[in-house]
């Protein structure tokens, strides 16, 4: 009984782990979109941190890729189209999860 309290616990664990590095990884791919997004604007770094908390906000409101690109549609006008806000998002998400596993590994 106690092999399968302390496997439980294991699950338990990295369970909270992943979802800690998955909350790491969205967050560092909103700020890596918004740079990207006030670029395309001439935003100063101001326009980057407030599309930051936009888009956090809106992601705590509604989960998903369809709230940030509603939030970046918004902000961007005709700059860029959905179709390239969700390729530019993944790409970013991607580069965030290789930031954040490296920051973690040491």
């Amino acid at each position: 009984m106690a092999v399968l309290k302390q496997r439980q616990k294991s699950i338990e664990a990295k369970f909270a782990r992943d979802a800690e590095l998955e909350f790491h990884v969205r967050i560092r791919s909103f700020r890596f979109i918004a740079a990207w997004a006030a670029s395309l604007r001439d935003d100063p770094a101001n326009g980057a941190d407030d599309l930051v908390q936009k888009l956090i906000r809106e992601d705590m409101r509604v989960p998903g890729d369809d709230s940030a690109i509603a939030v970046l549609q918004e902000y961007l006008g005709d700059l860029a189209d959905e179709a390239l806000l969700r390729r530019k998002l993944k790409e970013f998400a991607q580069d965030a999860r290789a930031v954040v596993l490296y920051d973690k590994a040491g």
